[in-house]
């Protein structure tokens, strides 16, 4: 009888246990399928230690944006490179204006090839969870002023238009920025005439988006060679697209203005005949750097340094170009 009891109760336990595994798949799914919770982003961004935005990506300041804008991609690179962070610039861009640079802090958003059941599956968890309209909108409804949308579409062309001119005056109205797409957008012609909206595409393409399916909103992304995470900052020139880690953006802005000031010492005196491309494109010697630092207290120039002198040369220990 105490066996048949001991059974039971084993039977009952098995299938209590057995419900509540039930119940959390249950509650797993019922979330919004797409999008990363607060914890995820901090856990990617843990070395930030600023201010957030509400969806806890690192909210580098506009100042900071401003001054990056003005900043030489290479400059930008070679620091976070020597810094250990060799993969975090890509080229070859379709660019809808190459004269306008852009910087922000990245939104990210993963698309894959559809697959018809597990599409079906999160775009209704995704309803479910108060997302509006169709997956590709699902991003855009999340932009902040100074957000550029950085989506991974697997390079696709034909079929792979993330937006046209209808979601790219939503994505500026918002953002009052522009998007880095490894894909393709539509209507350039209507998208270029956005006051202030710029692109940087694989390619343009007159279809619509089809077979694609959204599987993550700040998540991180792969975007050529780079990764990209929620919350990078993003300098977009020309020459292509650096993404930067938000706890270095100080240290590189900085870091490259008083490179810029050196460099401009440099193409003056080279120039003037004063030294040779050889004395100034190696370690300089202290005759030089004494007569970088009066040069830069001449006409106002050291109003430029972003640190006073003596705290410059802590900025310039990482540099060895």
């Amino acid at each position: 009888m105490n066996t048949i009891k001991m059974n039971t109760k084993l039977i009952i336990i098995a299938i209590a246990v057995q419900c509540m595994a039930i119940q959390a798949v249950g509650q797993t799914v019922q979330g919004d399928p797409v999008m990363a919770s607060q914890k995820q982003i901090l856990y990617y961004t843990s070395e930030w230690d600023g201010n957030r935005l509400p969806d806890g990506r690192p909210l580098v300041s506009d100042e900071w944006l401003d001054r990056l804008k003005k900043i030489k991609v290479e400059d930008v690179w070679q620091l976070l490179n020597e810094l250990g962070y060799r993969n975090q610039f890509e080229g070859n861009w379709k660019i809808l204006h190459d004269d306008r640079p852009m910087t922000g802090r990245a939104l990210t958003a993963h698309y894959m090839p559809l697959r018809p059941n597990i599409q079906q599956k999160m775009f209704q968890d995704g309803i479910d969870a108060g997302q509006i309209g169709a997956m590709n909108s699902w991003p855009i409804d999340q932009l902040q002023k100074g957000d550029i949308y950085v989506a991974d579409n697997f390079g696709k062309i034909a079929q792979g238009t993330l937006i046209g001119d209808k979601l790219g005056n939503s994505i500026f109205a918002r953002s009052e920025n522009g998007v880095i797409f490894d894909g393709s957008l539509r209507d350039a012609e209507t998208l270029s005439a956005i006051n202030g909206f710029n692109a940087f595409t694989r390619g343009w393409h007159p279809s619509f988006l089809e077979q694609v399916m959204l599987m993550g909103i700040n998540v991180p992304v792969r975007i050529g060679g780079v990764t990209v995470f929620p919350g990078d900052v993003i300098l977009a020139k020309q020459i292509g697209v650096v993404f930067i880690p938000p706890h270095l953006v100080e240290q590189v802005v900085v870091t490259a203005e008083i490179v810029t000031l050196r460099d401009e010492f440099v193409h003056e005196r080279v120039r003037a005949g004063v030294y040779t491309p050889g004395q100034v494109d190696a370690r300089w010697t202290a005759e030089i750097e004494e007569d970088f630092l009066n040069w830069v207290k001449e006409a106002d120039r050291i109003n430029r340094l972003p640190v006073p002198v003596e705290e410059m040369q802590e900025y310039l220990q990482q540099r060895t170009w």
